[in-house]
């Protein structure tokens, strides 16, 4: 196994997925939230990006996208094969919305305590995307 430190989002999302098979099912629930979410709320969202960030709307809306054509089109198969569902959810770029979900999900009371600590292990606590909707 890699140190840690030397650990991308795959490798991570691949522990993670393998030592909690079992919460599989409610990470998956988790991004599906998370992409409901952002696709109810895309008006607002775009209108209230920060111009000057790291990434665009643009770019992130197509990880949200892409996330949920992953869970509409595999649905229950992604969590019976842990290692394919970190091919899925944390390779490349894809992994930004992963980690911002698992992020969000361990605030959640329902969220596992030990998954929690691995999230936060693994990932850091920190929020990925910090973005407040207008409300006119």
């Amino acid at each position: 196994m890699k140190a840690l430190n030397k650990m991308d989002n795959l490798d991570k999302g691949a522990l993670l997925s393998g030592l909690f098979p079992e919460e599989l099912q409610n990470i998956q629930n988790a991004i599906q939230k998370q992409c409901g979410y952002f696709l109810q709320n895309e008006t607002a969202f775009r209108e209230g990006w920060h111009k000057g960030g790291f990434f665009t709307a643009e770019f992130w809306y197509r990880l949200v996208q892409d996330a949920h054509k992953e869970i509409e089109k595999n649905q229950d198969k992604l969590c019976k094969r842990p290692r394919w569902f970190a091919d899925h959810f944390f390779d490349g770029h894809n992994s930004l919305f992963a980690v911002h979900c698992l992020i969000e999900y361990a605030d959640m009371d329902e969220c596992n305590p030990q998954l929690k600590q691995a999230i936060h292990l693994l990932f850091g606590s920190e929020k990925l995307l910090q973005i407040t909707l207008n409300e006119n």
